[in-house]
């Protein structure tokens, strides 16, 4: 849960208990009338009841207020939703049967349309450097299912990237000397509004290096 998500049902946790206090001192008010009661004093804390009720009632108003704002933005939301996998396509190139891979996947969760300009993997913290996969499937099997770049997802719409799985091991092989083995994996997705987003996954060094 994002913090401005928090913030908003912490107010509004706090508000309603405000109001609930304020009934409740109300009922205490009305239970304590008797016969004997000085009506003159009544009749002020009749009118302290009322203007309750109706700080009350503008309570209710900006809570229904911050619930109105709050489901009129939350749509307006960029969602991204990445996964990664293993797999393998067939191949129509004769002696190879079929290619393993790797699959980045990005989806667009949202309702508005996003663009992505680029994929990258990370491991780490952020301030480690990002690891740019674009140039792996050069010139092989897979350079045709290469996504192309900024690519544009409407609501629900997704995309694919293919890693060749023994080019990226080889490639990741190095980062053992400066990266622990359990080091976790991210995946950068860089958005042209949100820019920069980093999405963890399951995965670490070890997935690829296999030690």
């Amino acid at each position: 849960m994002n913090r401005k998500k928090l913030l908003i049902i912490i107010c509004t946790v706090l508000l309603v208990s405000i109001v609930g206090l304020c009934v409740w001192l109300a009922s205490c008010a009305v239970l304590s009338v008797g016969a004997d009661t000085d009506f003159s004093v009544e009749s002020l804390r009749w009118t302290i009841i009322g203007a309750i009720g109706s700080w009350v009632g503008s309570v209710f108003g900006a809570i229904a207020l911050i619930v109105s704002l709050f489901a009129l933005w939350l749509p307006q939301r960029l969602k991204i939703k990445v996964s990664v996998s293993t797999g393998f396509m067939l191949s129509q190139i004769p002696g190879i049967d079929k290619v393993d891979a790797y699959i980045i996947t990005v989806k667009n969760v949202g309702m508005k349309p996003i663009t992505v300009s680029n994929v990258y993997l990370h491991f780490g913290n952020k301030k480690r450097g990002d690891i740019f996969v674009g140039m792996l499937n050069q010139n092989s099997v897979l350079q045709a299912f290469t996504p192309t770049f900024p690519k544009r997802l409407e609501q629900g719409e997704s995309f694919e990237y293919y890693l060749l799985r023994d080019k990226l091991n080889s490639a990741l092989v190095h980062y053992e000397e400066k990266t622990p083995v359990d080091t976790p994996l991210s995946i950068r997705v860089d958005e042209v509004t949100k820019g920069r987003q980093y999405y963890k996954t399951k995965w670490t060094l070890r997935t690829f290096v296999r030690k």
